[in-house]
Formats: structure tokens, sequence, C-alpha cells
């Protein structure tokens, strides 16, 4: 029916300001398909115009009041988890439901990217900001300049509302993702990861599915679903990543090896090969990827407690000679020595080798000076009590960071 006959009856007639119902908007966009897109463009033309707005939050209070358990109880469980009966909160859409839902959102991503190129935004990038998140689009509007009677208040609360039609959307589709979860839980990612990378797929699923096509939103939105959740695991699931196509592989394999265990025997490298479609000589070479993680806290055994980690170099550090910094060290302690007494310099350079000899022992330098060992160990610390004031450590700081 054309637009203008629905227009003719008064319960689809427009005012300025007005909300418009959700049903009541299927109805005007109830026609032929190949006549949606001129009809859905006039219609938007007509709500700018109008300044009217659509009441998605009291079709959001009726569809929840429609909730029934035993409609959603084909919602698989989660072991441990909370998530699907959280879930049967939510309506999820049925096949009518789906085309609806595609339909009005198609009618208010064209109102939105109309008044985006109104704006001045390029076709393209308006398309771009019309699947993008409200603040985006918003943040683009605020910063153009606006024509005489543009009303950006109402603009922009158009575009929150094609975002929150765009949320009521997916939340219709969640049950959608569950069947993929409980499929690949188990494998090295959190279920609660999963299940985020799949509803966030739906997202995508949404901005590519075609309703014209007649086929199912949940059909197409699996495929979506199911890539993201392996794309998820593929690079998420190992420590050391490996190709995805070795990846698949590997998943054949273990397979083909669980079903010979449960036969009774392990399966060689020839019979997985045949039972998968691929050379024994390939088979043995994918299983040679395999990587296995270790904790650097794992012990090694003993008695000490000790740990994988303690056995590691820390490559973080420099090898000692590289380490000492440029400069000349000898020259820097001469300074830090020259007020100190002849014969404390004299313990100090034996003792610690500073001439490059051989250091001594306390004994050989009493000997040499003719007095008690005691006597050397006491002007020892004398000395060095004197080179740790302030002042001299701030002069050999550099050779010691």
């Amino acid at each position: 029916m054309a637009l203008s006959k629905l227009f003719a009856r008064p319960r689809l007639k427009i005012s300025p300001r007005q909300k418009v119902a959700i049903e009541t908007l299927d109805a005007m966009l109830d026609v032929e398909t190949d006549r949606f897109e001129q009809n859905a463009a006039r219609l938007a033309k007509e709500f700018t115009q109008q300044k009217v707005s659509l009441d998605i939050s009291s079709y959001r209070d009726r569809r929840a009041a429609t909730v029934s358990p035993a409609a959603l109880a084909d919602i698989a469980d989660l072991r441990g988890s909370a998530y699907p009966t959280d879930l049967r909160r939510l309506p999820a859409m049925d096949r009518e439901e789906e085309f609806k839902m595609a339909r009005r959102l198609a009618f208010l991503r064209g109102l939105v990217i109309a008044g985006l190129v109104q704006l001045g935004v390029g076709a393209e990038d308006a398309k771009e900001l019309a699947t993008r998140p409200a603040r985006e689009a918003l943040e683009v509007v605020r910063n153009k300049p606006h024509k005489r009677g543009f009303d950006l208040a109402w603009f922009e609360g158009a575009i929150a509302q094609l975002e929150d039609l765009r949320n009521l959307y997916v939340e219709g589709a969640l049950y959608i993702v569950i069947g993929s979860v409980n499929r690949y839980r188990g494998l090295g990612v959190d279920t609660a990861d999963l299940i985020q990378e799949g509803n966030a797929s739906l997202f995508q699923a949404i901005d590519g599915f075609d309703w014209r096509r007649d086929v199912r939103f949940r059909t197409y939105a699996q495929y979506w679903v199911h890539q993201a959740i392996l794309k998820m695991l593929y690079n998420s699931s190992r420590t050391v990543r490996v190709p995805i196509w070795v990846q698949k592989i590997l998943g054949k394999i273990r397979r083909a090896q669980e079903s010979g265990r449960r036969a009774g025997r392990e399966p060689t490298h020839e019979e997985i090969g045949k039972a998968i479609g691929v050379s024994a000589e390939k088979v043995a070479w994918v299983l040679a990827t395999r990587r296995y993680a270790v904790s650097l806290d794992a012990e090694i055994g003993g008695e000490d407690g000790s740990s994988l980690v303690q056995l590691l170099a820390d490559e973080s550090l420099l090898p000692v000679p590289d380490s000492v910094p440029v400069g000349d060290l000898r020259q820097a302690l001469q300074g830090v020595m020259a007020d100190l007494p002849a014969r404390e310099q004299l313990i100090l350079r034996a003792r610690f080798g500073l001439d490059g000899k051989e250091p001594q022992t306390l004994s050989e330098i009493a000997d040499h000076l003719g007095v008690t060992a005691e006597r050397v160990r006491q002007l020892q610390n004398a000395a060095l009590a004197r080179i740790k004031r302030p002042g001299k450590l701030r002069q050999l700081q550099a050779f010691v960071e």
C-alpha cells in the first residue's frame, strides 16, 4: 500500500513532535520489498520535518511482559553459569520479529545517515558512523556547523534511538550465542569471555544482514558467532600461537586419537592420517608443533623448594663488564682517598687490590706495617667510614648504580 494511503488513515497520521509507537512504524514500513527504500526515505524525510521520535522504551516494556519460560526452554544451560537464567528474562525474536526489527533498523539508520549528510558528513563516512556507537556520531555532530532550522537536540535523540533500537535487536538475538559457547567451552578460554565475544559479534551480524534475501537472522548470525568464538580460541587458548589451519588439523587429530582410545588402543600416524584425509608425515609434523606452557613458579624438586625461574638468566640485566659506567674509576678513587692519612690509603689499596695487585689479608698488611692485624682492621674501618660520608659517596655514585 502506498505511503499516501497509509497516512490517509487517521491512526497512522503523524503530527509535529509526536512519539510514534513501534507497531505504527511497522505498519508504515509494510510495503513491497522493491518499494521499501523509496518508502523509507520518504518517511524519514517526514519524520525529520515533523521532528517525530519513536517510543522504543514502551515497546521494550511490552516485549518484556510477553516473556514465557516455556517459549525459551530451548536455551541451553551452561554448567556453573547463571547467564542462561538471566537470558530467559529477555524475549527472543521469532522469525516475524527478526524481519520487522531489521526493517526498523534500516529505516532509522537511513534517517540518521541523511541527517549526517545534511550536516556535511561524506556519504561513506555517514554510513560508517551509523554503525558505530552513538557517542562517536554525537561527537561529529556537535563539531559540525549547523544550518538554520536544524534541530540539534532532536537529531541527537534520533542517534540515541538508533543505538537503543540496535541494542534491543541484539538482546532479542542473545540466545543464539549459547549453543556455540556450549560447543567450545572448556578448551582453554573462560566461558564468560566466549559469551562476550559471541555477543559482540551480533553487532557485526546486524550490520551485514539483508532481510530482503528471505533468510532468517538467526541463521545468518550463527556464522558470525561461530567465527568470533573460533578466533577467540585460536588467539587466546595457546601460549605459543600457530596458524589457524594447523590448529584445525590438531583438533581433527585429537578427535581421531580419542576415537582410537575408546576402541582400546592408541592409533598410529598412518591410521590418523587416513581417518582425517592427510598424510602420516603431515600428522607427525602437526603433532610436533604442539607446545606446552610451564609455569615459571613450578618447583624443580629438591628440599630447598627451588623454582624454574631461579634457573633462568635475567636478560634485562647487563653483564657486569658491560654495566660499569664510562669513566675513570681509578681516578675517582684517588680523588676520594686524597685527604686520607697515608697509612689508611696504603691499607685500602693493599686490602682491596686497588693498584691492580692481588688483595692482601689483614695479617699480611700487619707484617708489612709492623702492627697487629687488629690494628689494621681498625684503621681500615676508620678509612671506610670517612669514604662513606655523603660528599665522597656522591663522587662514586655513578659507578655503583
